[in-house]
């Protein structure tokens, strides 16, 4: 069996424990897809409950993304291939 096969059917099998390595990677993702500059003005990112919590040290920017979040989400959630992030706060 080749490794494509093992994992297509740990993903059928396991949709659950998908779900949750996937959460796991929202941090991961938001660092990629905010790049640097935003990085260095953000103090956390945390994933709870499908609500994504961004705490950030500028209010410029913070303004910027309330103002984007929907763009953000739908974005973030193509990027991990399936919907885990359903609400974003900016603090």
């Amino acid at each position: 069996m080749s490794i494509g096969e093992l994992w297509s059917g740990f993903v059928s099998e396991n949709p659950a424990r998908m779900r949750r390595l996937t959460e796991a990677r929202v941090p991961d993702v938001w660092q990629a897809m905010m790049g640097p500059a935003v990085m260095s003005l953000t103090s956390s990112v945390e994933l709870r409950n499908g609500t994504l919590y961004v705490a950030l040290t500028s209010s410029v920017l913070r303004q910027e993304l309330f103002m984007r979040r929907a763009d953000v989400m739908h974005e973030l959630n193509k990027r991990l291939g399936m919907d885990v992030v359903r609400a974003i706060v900016i603090r």
